[in-house]
């Protein structure tokens, strides 16, 4: 009896075994395609960063295009339940983030520069300006000579 028992409980595992594996399956691929879920949402936010930043049209369409794939791949992930198309949106999804952030800091960089030209052009302008009024009397008088002359030579 007790040989039954026990025989009767190894093939019951036995056959709940292939439901508990498949669920451990689901669960990790449920969980690969929330990280590839995540990883696209960081990355959409990225790309929106990238663009306040003033990065070009272009560069925003190249990684709209990206974006655009690794929102397929994880679709495909969601709906076939594959790890493969998992991994491929949430590798996608990081390098969109990365170059966004690129793209993002070149953008910083390139508004400062412009920034810090506008400003050394309006000083330079301001003291030229300073100097001419100051000195506008100097100015006449240089005409006024150069005029004497003409005349004394004429």
């Amino acid at each position: 009896m007790r040989l039954r028992l026990m025989a009767l409980l190894g093939v019951l595992m036995l056959c709940s075994s292939p439901f508990l594996i498949g669920r451990e399956q689901a669960y990790g691929q449920s969980t690969q395609v929330d990280n590839a879920r995540s990883a696209l949402v960081q990355a959409f936010v990225s790309v929106q960063e990238a663009d306040l930043q003033g990065a070009s049209l272009g560069q925003i369409s190249q990684l709209a295009d990206s974006l655009n794939l690794a929102l397929r791949y994880e679709e495909n992930a969601t709906r076939l339940g594959s790890a493969i198309y998992a991994n491929e949106s949430l590798e996608l999804s990081n390098a969109t983030a990365v170059q966004a952030l690129s793209f993002s800091n070149a953008a910083r960089t390139h508004s400062v520069f412009d920034q810090a030209s506008a400003y050394s052009l309006a000083v330079v302008a301001g003291f030229g300006s300073a100097l001419s009024v100051l000195e506008v009397h100097r100015f006449n008088d240089f005409v006024r000579k150069i005029r004497l002359r003409r005349i004394r030579l004429g």
